[in-house]
């Protein structure tokens, strides 16, 4: 595939000039400090230089010491301090000027999301899934664990959502590990968006989110939650026995029905039926026995059927979303895994060590900016790689490995030390040349199947 490098070399020019001349001005940072409460007066370390010498990406958070800041302080920003003084710095306050930047930069982004004059059957297609890891003890009282995870230490859990239409982050937060997916999808019911498709795991598929959901006039696209009752149409329950019976005479691939989903929600929504082979069921049915005898109890005969399977509810008419397409298009949710992986693999967020709760906080969200900045580098490449063929995209594993090479060079951009068209030209493309996704054999790219998403 050819690439315009000149074409994607000015979008680039253009992206990073938004980050050097807007988010992460020296006014736009000083503003959110002064906001926040951690400038308050001309002090030895600016918010600016605190905040860059903080997306320190050769190191791992456990890796980073307050002397190792220091000298990067010294380094890129002629600025001296102690470590007992760069200690105070880490509060609160740090916290709510990394969230403030954060924050500032997805509404951005929101508002420069570049239009690919298609028309689509859903505005966006939005992902959401969280990540946990362990923590030492010293965090056991805020990030508390529980028993299968991490009982004696803290856990910290990421809430993340993005949008598989534009590429673009929706949220991103830190949270106890404790406050599970229903939680937050019952806190975030408010940020749900008419017209847009919201794919998601059992974790997060409560009654009260599907319902607001339909409410919203957006659409969701689901497993069967287990305890989710199913009826007819006309409010009686649906018999799997007969179910069963009827799929294995028609001899389908897949079938969809109207249902309704729980008894007393009352919720519409297209059930899809597809059935799995004998090696995928016998998997299923030995997980189950074996889930059944730690709990002492027996396995229902309907469940036995159920595991037959897969299962999908989705409030989005067949003419948007057609049954043929539902399992692909769910498995797009485990791109995010894809993401997660990166963020542990390559960035090593989840390697910590015991330092104070606000420090912690502070340089994650710092390195949860670098990655950011990172993304809409990736962002722009993928975009313009799929004007040029929409079923070929950027392969994200190749591109954040790769982009660990040039963070340094990339650092002193941001810093206005090194050219941005000598960095792109010489530094940056010949390390993405090679990136494009290709498909495992016999299956499709996910760019591919994100194509159902477009109107012919």
């Amino acid at each position: 595939m050819h690439i315009d490098q000149n074409l994607l070399m000015r979008q680039h020019k253009k992206d990073l000039k938004f980050f050097i001349g807007k988010s992460l001005s020296f006014d736009c940072i000083e503003n959110i400090a002064r906001q926040t409460g951690f400038t308050q007066r001309t002090g030895k370390v600016p918010a600016e230089a605190f905040v860059n010498a903080l997306m320190i990406p050769e190191h791992t958070l456990a890796d980073t010491s307050l002397p190792d800041i220091a000298a990067v302080l010294r380094l890129g920003h002629s600025v001296e301090v102690s470590k007992e003084a760069l200690h105070q710095k880490f509060n609160k306050r740090s916290v709510a000027l990394l969230e403030g930047l954060l924050t500032n930069i997805l509404s951005e982004q929101l508002k420069n999301t570049r239009s690919e004059n298609l028309i689509t059957h859903f505005g966006s297609i939005k992902i959401k899934d969280s990540t946990k890891f362990s923590l030492p003890d010293h965090y056991d009282h805020h990030y508390k664990g529980f028993t299968n995870f991490s009982k004696t230490n803290g856990l910290l859990c990421l809430q993340y959502e993005y949008d598989l239409i534009s590429g673009d982050w929706i949220n991103i937060k830190i949270t106890p590990g404790l406050r599970n997916d229903q939680r937050d999808a019952l806190d975030t019911i408010d940020d749900i968006t008419p017209g847009d498709l919201y794919i998601r795991d059992l974790g997060y598929a409560t009654s009260a989110y599907l319902e607001a959901v339909v409410n919203k006039k957006a659409f969701f696209l689901n497993r069967l939650p287990a305890m989710a009752g199913v009826f007819t149409s006309d409010g009686k329950p649906l018999s799997w026995g007969k179910l069963h019976s009827k799929i294995k005479k028609a001899k389908s691939a897949v079938m969809d029905i109207e249902t309704v989903i729980y008894e007393k929600n009352k919720i519409p929504a297209r059930l899809i039926i597809e059935p799995v082979d004998n090696q995928e069921y016998k998997r299923r049915l030995e997980k189950a026995k074996n889930t059944a005898k730690s709990k002492n109890i027996g396995i229902s005969k309907e469940h036995k059927l159920k595991l037959r399977y897969n299962l999908f509810i989705t409030n989005a008419p067949a003419v948007q979303l057609a049954a043929k397409s539902i399992r692909k298009v769910y498995y797009l949710r485990w791109q995010i895994e894809l993401v997660f992986k990166t963020w542990k693999s390559f960035f090593r967020i989840n390697q910590v060590k015991k330092v104070k709760r606000e420090r912690l906080e502070t340089q994650l969200l710092a390195r949860l900016l670098w990655i950011l900045i990172n993304w809409q580098i990736f962002k722009t490449l993928n975009q313009h790689v799929k004007k040029l063929n929409n079923n070929h995209g950027i392969s994200l594993i190749i591109f954040f490995k790769r982009c660990m090479k040039f963070a340094s060079t990339l650092r002193l951009v941001l810093l206005r030390k090194f050219s941005i068209y000598k960095w792109l030209t010489q530094i940056y493309l010949p390390l993405i040349k090679d990136c494009l996704c290709d498909a495992p054999k016999n299956k499709d790219t996910h760019y591919q199947t994100l194509n159902f998403n477009y109107v012919p």
